[in-house]
């Protein structure tokens, strides 16, 4: 059985700020190359590994499932099934009645979409072969059955949705171990010591996986981290997403996961190249050093481009901006400015206790305008953050 693995779709996603650009035609480039692979390499099942929808409301929802269809009408005409489980970004709601809807519409009708909200083990087959697909969302307390009741706060929450997690997946072990055939582990989640750049991720940002928890499925694939890689020596991968998000992922490479599985287990996978869109951070003082920007990027028709200006306090940035527009179609988000003839100087800092930090952050705190509720609920966090920090150090 073939079985093509993506992940981190965000289809119909649009970066905001002064200067919006929707991405949903950067997402259908990627899937119409997704479609030709699985045509070309007669895939039986496209497994998506989490967060496949970025808009979910109205019309922005409805087009973004609409392209995704297009995209990969043929192959799904020719039979093959798309299977996905929801991942962080995916709302429940829209995700169970696309699952409804995306299945009937499907060429060749029948469970040949598969979209899951809640943890299940699902049997495929395909050319006379059998494999199973264990199913596990990215945890939240809904889709895991667990009460939602914030008692005991972000990390007792995140301790009970990581062993919950860890229990569920055991019980699909043993299903899957009783029916004795390959089987296939496909997950949103963060695996314990994962990095993202020189940040390793700890329980404060997020549900932490421990890796030793995972059982030794066939074939494990994970979404949610968007750098691609493959975890220790066994078939266990982060596939990477669809497309670069932002300039901060411009050189994570892009791919799909093609795997080749057989009563027997794993007999090939191997990595398929996407074509990841182009990402510029540009710093100019002027126009001429914005035109050499320009002029030294290969595809600036297609770059997604930030721009940060470096220039004298009270400069007429209307006509520097209206240039960037010119030269750069794909300009997002805010324009940053660094001025230059303001020189930084070190913010004065009195009455602080290195004995008493949450007296610290409450002194900080009441100096801000905000609500008193918004600074109780900020006071709350940091007070959390900080015991939690405390209690991994003693560990």
């Amino acid at each position: 059985m073939r079985i093509l693995f993506s992940a981190d779709w965000h289809l119909g996603y649009t970066h905001l700020g002064a200067n919006r650009q929707p991405r949903l035609g950067d997402q259908v480039r990627q899937l119409e190359r997704i479609a030709a692979y699985c045509l070309e390499h007669e895939v039986d099942v496209l497994a998506v590994a989490g967060d496949v929808f970025e808009a979910q409301e109205r019309g922005a929802a409805r087009a973004a499932a609409s392209a995704m269809m297009e995209a990969l009408r043929e192959p799904l005409a020719r039979g093959m099934r798309l299977i996905a489980v929801a991942g962080n970004h995916d709302r429940d709601y829209f995700f169970e009645t696309a699952n409804v809807w995306l299945a009937a519409a499907a060429p060749a009708g029948g469970e040949r979409i598969v979209l899951r909200t809640r943890p299940e083990l699902r049997t495929v087959e395909a050319g006379g072969e059998r494999v199973n697909f264990a199913l596990l969302p990215f945890p939240t307390a809904t889709r895991y059955d667990l009460s939602s009741e914030d008692s005991g706060g972000v990390a007792h929450k995140h301790t009970a949705l990581t062993l919950r997690f860890c229990e569920v997946m055991e019980e699909l072990r043993k299903q899957a171990e009783a029916q004795r055939r390959p089987t296939v582990l496909l997950t949103h989640v963060t695996v314990e010591g994962t990095t993202v750049g020189a940040h390793r991720i700890s329980a404060a940002d997020d549900i932490i996986m421990p890796r030793g928890r995972f059982p030794a499925f066939e074939l494990t694939v994970v979404g949610h981290i968007h750098k691609p890689g493959r975890i220790g020596s066994d078939h266990f991968y982060y596939v990477g997403v669809l497309d670069r998000m932002d300039v901060a992922e411009r050189e994570y490479p892009t791919r799909v996961l093609l795997a080749d599985i057989g009563p027997e287990g794993v007999r090939e996978v191997r990595e398929l190249p996407l074509d990841p869109t182009p990402f510029a951070r540009v710093v100019a003082s002027d126009e001429a050093e914005m035109e050499a920007a320009a002029k030294a990027m290969p595809r600036v028709e297609d770059t997604l481009v930030t721009l940060r200006l470096r220039i004298p306090q009270g400069t007429h940035a209307a006509p520097l901006l209206k240039r960037a527009a010119e030269l750069f179609p794909r300009l997002y988000g805010n324009v940053e400015y660094e001025w230059t003839d303001v020189q930084e100087t070190a913010p004065a800092v009195s009455g602080l206790n290195p004995a008493d930090v949450e007296g610290t952050i409450r002194a900080y705190l009441d100096a801000q305008e905000m609500k008193e509720e918004e600074r109780d609920a900020l006071m709350a966090l940091a007070v959390e953050l900080r015991h939690q920090t405390l209690a991994e150090a003693e560990a």
